[in-house]
């Protein structure tokens, strides 16, 4: 009977988990607190879910406007200004030339160029066939023109040529006074007008015109021992004309043993032979000149106050071509853009 009975008053007494301790107590009032700050407070726990749903918006739109972007310029080509101020600001590249990128605003800066004045200066009209032949064919012509010009950078890194600000200038400079005309109204009636480029965009051609050009000197010793020795030669008396017709460069004037015929003495000449001749006497063989596309030796025949007549040599650049024709046909170069 107390066997029973007290088997009864076990199963009557509350369990350890259902007693009302002071642990007990606090985790009952931590719940109810919880429970409150949900309604007291319900911002932080919405915020949490607006910061998720913002980033995956956010990334969406970055994705769609990038694929976007993709097809523009390399399924669809579009070559609008809107399209080439986005890839002056986003460098994307049009092709690579043995490991450097070409960039995509070089191409487009001379493409558009050219069809700027198909359209305004030839009148064509770009949806007919020889205006779609003739898109086609500067198409080609300007992302050939950027590849070289990118290969050229590339080279200039490893060698650490650069060209200054003031070189650049000097250039624009000699340019616009050889046209007596003031550097604003060059960019207007010539720079906008006839290649719709700014002065700023104009530098950039030039930048990488001269930067080419020294290039191209720094690494043809071939021509510099050529010329050189024709030099040596000339001043040493042998015949120039002789000299001229067996290894000029200038098709021009090597039949007739590299004689400019008469000239003003006020003529442009970028290379500044006409200037060179001027300060020899009749006969004199000059040194050696560096001109923009090659080296150069002159001889004076004869000069007054207004003309001068001499003779050249030209010794053309070839080492730059060479390697960059090399480039191609180890098939280091590849275009991001299908161009026929």
């Amino acid at each position: 009977m107390k066997r029973l009975k007290a088997k009864i008053l076990r199963k009557k007494s509350p369990d350890k988990a259902g007693r009302i301790t002071n642990e007990t107590v606090a985790e009952h009032r931590e719940d109810i607190l919880a429970g409150g700050r949900r309604f007291k407070y319900p911002i932080q726990y919405v915020k949490h879910k607006l910061v998720l749903n913002s980033l995956l918006i956010t990334a969406t739109a970055l994705l769609v406007m990038t694929a976007l972007f993709w097809y523009l310029l390399y399924v669809a080509q579009y070559n609008s200004k809107f399209i080439y101020r986005l890839t002056q600001l986003v460098p994307v590249p049009v092709a690579q030339v043995d490991g450097h990128y070409v960039r995509y605003s070089d191409y487009l800066k001379k493409y558009r160029s050219d069809i700027f004045s198909l359209v305004k200066q030839e009148q064509i009209d770009l949806n007919s066939a020889d205006g779609e032949r003739q898109s086609d064919y500067y198409k080609r012509q300007e992302l050939n023109s950027a590849i070289k010009d990118a290969y050229a950078q590339k080279l200039a890194n490893e060698l650490g040529i650069s060209v200054s600000n003031a070189e650049i200038d000097a250039f624009i400079t000699s340019s616009v006074n050889s046209k007596a005309i003031s550097l604003e109204a060059y960019e207007k009636t010539v720079l906008r007008d006839f290649y719709d480029w700014s002065l700023d965009e104009y530098r950039g051609v030039v930048r990488t015109r001269l930067l080419t050009q020294r290039v191209s000197f720094a690494i043809d010793d071939a021509a510099k021992s050529k010329a050189t020795e024709l030099q040596r030669q000339a001043a040493a008396g042998q015949d120039f004309a002789t000299l001229a017709k067996a290894s000029s460069d200038d098709q021009a004037t090597q039949a007739q043993g590299g004689d400019m015929g008469q000239l003003p003495i006020a003529s442009q000449d970028p290379n500044g032979l006409i200037e060179q001749a001027a300060k020899l006497d009749a006969g004199q063989v000059s040194g050696l000149i560096q001109g923009r596309d090659g080296y150069y030796v002159i001889k004076l025949a004869s000069k007054d106050t207004v003309n001068v007549r001499f003779s050249m040599i030209k010794v053309e650049l070839k080492e730059f071509d060479k390697r960059f024709e090399d480039i191609k046909k180890q098939d280091k170069i590849e275009e991001y853009i299908d161009v026929e």
